[in-house]
């Protein structure tokens, strides 16, 4: 059952909301410079990727760096490459809704997904409902 654009655009502007240099509003060009990806990623695993070091500049770059990431540590092959992406206008939206319903697909039920609850909250309502 896949996730609708709508939805999944709503949830990628939750989760990359206060990023510097972040603005997502679309499911396109919002992507191309790969930062909102590495956004994406550091939300949920702040661990993997140095967000401040990140230049906008290096958009194949700071998407190689997302899709590598993405796939050694949560499985979600890549459907291009960071080359490619600096190449195109703009990423195609068939390819980065596929791609990115995975993450959304991945997150979706993980502690950092924060939809207004605090993760602490979040592990409090799990572990007072197993009782």
């Amino acid at each position: 059952n896949a996730v609708r654009p709508g939805r999944l655009l709503t949830w990628c502007q939750n989760q990359t909301h206060g990023y510097r240099g972040v603005d997502v509003t679309n499911l396109t060009s919002s992507w191309r410079n790969g930062v909102a990806l590495c956004a994406l990623i550091h939300r949920q695993r702040p661990e993997l990727i140095d967000f401040d070091s990140l230049n906008e500049e290096d958009v194949a770059g700071n998407n190689q760096l997302a899709f590598d990431v993405a796939e050694r540590e949560f499985g979600i092959q890549p459907v291009t490459t960071g080359k490619e992406m600096a190449a195109e206008a703009e990423p195609d939206k068939l390819l980065m809704v596929l791609y990115l319903s995975k993450f959304y697909e991945a997150f979706r039920n993980s502690p950092a997904n924060n939809n207004g609850q605090s993760p602490v909250h979040y592990t409090f309502v799990l572990k007072k409902r197993k009782t």
